[in-house]
């Protein structure tokens, strides 16, 4: 497959997915009395409308490519196996996430999601574990401060602490 070919079916399918995401945020459970901003369909629609534009420029940029440079062959995805396996890896830990938040709820199934995402995304010889437990803790407050205690958004709260 080219290179034009695989941007341009990627764009068109972030494209279908950012429509599908925009749907979707529509159907979630808004609060009364409240702005819009602070609904909780707010931020994923903004997201998706980012995610559809940026989907739509990377088309039009790989149609331009083309144009210039003529079809050339797509480099291989994967250099390696471990680079494969950290691809499957961090495939497995996006559909264990949700499942894990049911179970642990929002906070330790955060934390716990980002130890190992950045883990794994860093190259073995910077891994530091208390830069990488500072991040992951730090990122899990904020987004945990903001969402849940100043715009009183609830989380699941799992059930190992309900």
């Amino acid at each position: 497959m080219t290179t034009k070919r695989s941007d341009i079916i990627a764009g068109v399918s972030l494209f279908a997915f950012s429509g599908l995401l925009f749907l979707a945020a529509g159907q979630m459970p808004t609060r009364e009395n409240t702005s819009m901003i602070l609904s909780t369909g707010f931020y994923p629609r903004l997201l998706a409308i980012l995610l559809a534009v940026l989907s739509v420029i990377m088309v039009l940029e790989s149609i331009q490519k083309s144009r210039k440079q003529g079809d050339r062959q797509a480099a291989p995805y994967w250099k390696d196996l471990h680079a494969f396996v950290y691809f499957l890896l961090v495939i497995g830990l996006l559909i264990l996430y949700p499942l894990g938040m049911r179970l642990a709820g929002f906070a330790l199934t955060s934390f716990v999601f980002l130890f190992l995402l950045v883990w794994l995304l860093t190259e073995k010889a910077k891994r530091k574990l208390w830069v990488i437990l500072s991040v992951s803790l730090g990122i899990s407050v904020i987004v945990y401060v903001v969402f849940k205690l100043i715009l009183e958004i609830p989380f699941p709260m799992g059930i190992l602490f309900s």
